[in-house]
């Protein structure tokens, strides 16, 4: 069997096949492909409830952590890291998040370079139907060509079904959309050579292919239970609430949906390559100001990302290939221009980095001071709090810290890509391994 078999139907519809052992019979088994998964978010996270005060394997997990607790031994926290070149604190720097062009003053005449998504992409083109795929679950774009231009983002999850699941026209595909919106599947125009199929594949290729089915009815629903929310009335608000209060549940399901997409994309080597920017939409409340209602809606916020990606980690990991799983194949990072709203500050930024094969299971701390403000502050008072607050000092970067690039220079040499440096590194990230 080929590894492009397609399960096509007669209207024209085409369905991707996951990698399956009897793709390979005849010869030795294709080592799996490495993948990349970058996101970012604007935003950061709330210090005190998302950064272990703990370094190593023994840190404490965090109120924010515990949503992610089952993955621990499948993911690194790092602290500590930023771009060394880039403005002290301001939303522009979210145009080199993952490029770390100089940016010192956000000017704009910014030259930016490639983006971390693109430089893996460029090194497997050809490999897979699209070398990459730029998502948003609102506007903007996180990736960038090696000219330094923004590329466009999708942000609608039936753009995405479309592309891996196509028909030979666009009309033909925003039919099979109008079928899922009256609960059809795709999975049923193609049932007679799924069938077929089945008579041909491995015990344990039936059972791969049984979970990319259950996958493929999943995302189904959920693109039609999106549409039928969107054209639901919203509720007549109480007061004046905050319009992120209410866009909440919205942020948490498109992400939830986006992820699931970007799990089939994965899982049918459509891509290798994927950039998601997300949970824009509560700008006023990350600027909370410590106000106790404002900071627990903006927490629940940065809890609502984090059980989504909890669930993308499931599923990659729950995800049979070859000797292991998915999530062992795909690099995922997750990390922000700021390292948090409320302050700014492009310093010290959050990082989860989960799967692809690194050595997980620890909170890397490249700024100790940081890490020991950070304990120090638990102990204080509400009125210290607050002078400290009134202060707005940026802190120093600490001696110890390192850029955010060396991050990335380690993910595409785990790729096996021979690059020494990306954008503003001086080197790999010191103290993460990956697996011989």
């Amino acid at each position: 069997m080929n590894r492009r078999t397609l399960l096509r139907s007669s209207t024209g519809v085409a369905l991707s096949l996951p990698l399956l052992e009897t793709m390979s019979v005849g010869k030795s088994i294709e080592k799996s492909p490495k993948r990349m998964v970058c996101i970012g978010v604007p935003f950061g996270f709330d210090p005190p409830v998302f950064i272990p005060t703990e370094t190593g394997k023994s840190y404490q997990t965090t109120s924010h952590l515990k949503h992610l607790e089952e993955h621990r031994e499948d993911m690194t926290i790092i602290s500590g890291l930023s771009h060394p070149n880039t403005g002290g604190g301001g939303h522009k720097a979210e145009a080199v998040m993952f490029t770390g062009a100089p940016y010192p003053d956000y000017s704009h005449n910014l030259k930016n370079t490639i983006s971390l998504d693109q430089e893996f992409a460029s090194h497997f083109r050809g490999q897979t139907r699209y070398d990459s795929l730029v998502l948003s679950t609102f506007h903007g774009s996180l990736s960038v060509t090696a000219n330094g231009v923004s590329i466009p983002s999708l942000n609608r999850p039936s753009q995405i079904y479309q592309k891996l699941f196509h028909a030979t026209s666009q009309r033909q595909a925003e039919e099979e959309i109008q079928k899922i919106d009256q609960g059809r599947s795709i999975l049923d125009l193609v049932t007679q050579e799924a069938k077929q199929l089945s008579q041909k594949v491995t015990t344990s290729d039936k059972q791969r292919i049984d979970e990319y089915f259950t996958s493929v009815r999943e995302v189904e629903q959920q693109l039609q239970f999106a549409r039928e929310w969107v054209n639901q009335p919203k509720p007549e608000p109480i007061g004046k609430p905050p319009v992120d209060i209410l866009d909440k549940t919205l942020q948490g399901k498109k992400l939830e949906l986006m992820l699931s997409m970007i799990h089939l994309a994965l899982m049918t080597d459509s891509t290798r390559s994927i950039s998601i920017k997300t949970f824009g939409m509560h700008h006023d409340l990350s600027h909370h100001g410590k106000d106790p209602k404002k900071l627990a809606a903006c927490q629940q916020e940065e809890i609502d990302l984090l059980v989504a990606l909890n669930k993308f980690l499931t599923k990659l990991k729950g995800t049979s290939e070859n000797s292991g799983n998915l999530l062992d194949q795909t690099m995922t990072v997750l990390t922000s221009n700021l390292r948090d709203g409320n302050t700014h500050w492009t310093y010290n930024l959050p990082v989860v980095l989960a799967g692809g094969g690194f050595k997980h299971g620890s909170h890397l701390a490249y700024n100790r001071p940081y890490i020991e403000k950070l304990a120090k502050d638990k102990t204080l008072t509400p009125e210290e709090l607050k002078k400290q607050r009134n202060a707005k000092v940026i802190p120093h970067m600490g001696r110890d810290q390192q850029p955010l690039c060396n991050l990335f220079t380690s993910m595409l040499q785990n790729a096996g890509i021979e690059k020494p440096k990306f954008g503003s590194a001086t080197g790999t990230l010191t103290g993460l391994e990956w697996k011989s």
